[in-house]
């Protein structure tokens, strides 16, 4: 990711953007929240995270790294900034102070994320035969699942259908893909898969996907 002098504002989030916001010394994980609104030159309005159901305890001048997917410009976004403000009316949220860089980048295709993702492989003529897996890595290129029994040869079609959490929303993808790779593994078998063209809607999901779970290694 590269440290470019772009203003918060022309990002042209909207209202219900989700954020991770990671607070020094609070919590080893990024916490959920949602854009509110902004204000050019002032601030950025988020909502609180909660814990057990109960807004976070924080102070002002906490020091925070905010990072999201930046819809309309297709990058990835990072930036630090700090509480301005603490409210809990008429619900919990807080100021932000503008930042003063933001750091913005692509995700390479071949950078994968380990997860634990289950998906439904549809196989064979038409995609009519369909079996379940777990991609075991993933990146924007391809991926790695393994299965009890997926009857497939190197150079076959198949079709994904997963749904996976984007800071909280749920969003079914759907991807299709090469057979590059068979191995044995315990139990079943393990299968590399090379992604062909997708939608800019999934192309975009998986990004964030991707994303988000590079920051949790």
């Amino acid at each position: 990711m590269e440290e470019k002098n772009t203003r918060f504002e022309d990002l042209r989030l909207t209202p219900g953007q989700p954020l991770q916001l990671d607070f020094e010394g609070y919590t080893t994980e990024r916490d959920r929240s949602v854009l509110i609104g902004y204000r050019a030159g002032q601030s950025i309005v988020v909502t609180t995270p909660l814990v057990n159901g109960s807004p976070m305890v924080l102070k002002l001048g906490a020091p925070l790294a905010v990072r999201l997917f930046a819809t309309q410009m297709n990058c990835a976004c990072a930036f630090r900034t700090e509480i301005t403000h603490i409210s809990r009316a008429p619900y919990p949220h807080l100021h932000l102070a503008m930042p003063s860089s933001l750091v913005l980048g692509e995700v390479r295709s071949s950078v994968r994320a380990k997860v634990s993702l289950i998906t439904s492989v549809h196989y064979g003529e038409n995609f009519s035969q369909k079996c379940s897996a777990i991609i075991k890595d993933l990146s924007l290129g391809g991926a790695r699942l393994e299965a009890k029994m997926l009857p497939v040869e190197v150079g076959e079609n198949v079709q994904l259908t997963a749904q996976v959490a984007v800071s909280g929303i749920e969003r079914i993808i759907k991807l299709d893909a090469i057979v590059r790779a068979i191995t044995k593994e315990t139990g079943g078998v393990g299968v590399g898969l090379q992604f062909q063209a997708m939608s800019d809607s999934d192309r975009i999901t998986l990004h964030a996907y991707v994303l988000s779970n590079i920051h949790r290694q």
